[in-house]
């Protein structure tokens, strides 16, 4: 995301969003109507580029065992100081990670160098790790980067696909599955071994993080 502006472009559906993010498109529709994660329209609710890296951010803020009630202060916090879309927008000093900070109660953001000794709660946000996974496929991409697998929301309206082609991912795997459908892929697509077989992997993960998260 690091060199995209940080406007309303793309348009991503909730089942869209889920699959970068890594969680069912329920838990998306959950996270909009609570204010976690912002979209471009309510009815339906239609997300961009933007909003889904925020629900990778929020993704990731999960796993970092935040409550639903302290995500939405750390979001908001966020927000106060970096506008609607701080994953996009954020300035990535201090090599991009910020502090979360918690005391009697309250959360706030600081950075990672400035927090003080009287700080009890703390933990590191690393933005430009988060940043870096939305464009490597989201989550997944976080949590295993693979160099072929590419996210723009100006390249196939922003569907993961193969780095610097015109060809989902989700494409690849299931050609790949298929009797004939690695040499169609080499032969008619040009795509080489290693991009197809980060392609199928990659997909696989997508399918593994959706059937936990539903789980």
């Amino acid at each position: 995301m690091g060199d995209h502006e940080a406007v309303s472009i793309g348009h991503y559906s909730a089942a869209e969003v889920a699959r970068l993010a890594g969680v069912s498109a329920r838990r998306i529709g959950s996270w909009a109507r609570y204010g976690i994660i912002p979209s471009v329209s309510q009815r339906p609710r239609v997300y961009s580029y933007a909003d889904a890296g925020e629900a990778v951010l929020v993704r990731y803020l999960v796993e970092q065992k935040f409550q639903t009630r302290k995500i939405r202060l750390i979001v908001e916090n966020l927000r106060h100081d970096y506008g609607p879309w701080p994953l996009a927008t954020a300035h990535l000093q201090h090599d991009g990670r910020l502090a979360v900070i918690e005391k009697d109660g309250k959360v706030w953001i600081d950075a990672a160098d400035n927090n003080e000794q009287r700080v009890i709660g703390k933990t590191l946000l690393d933005l430009r790790a988060v940043r870096a996974a939305l464009e490597h496929g989201g989550w997944v991409g976080y949590q295993t980067r693979r160099e072929h697998i590419q996210v723009d929301p100006e390249q196939l309206s922003g569907q993961p696909v193969v780095r610097n082609r015109r060809i989902a991912t989700e494409t690849v795997a299931d050609l790949a599955k298929r009797p004939e459908g690695r040499a169609l892929l080499l032969a008619d697509f040009a795509l080489t071994d290693e991009e197809i077989d980060e392609a199928v992997a990659y997909e696989d993960d997508v399918n593994k993080a959706l059937e936990a998260s539903a789980a």
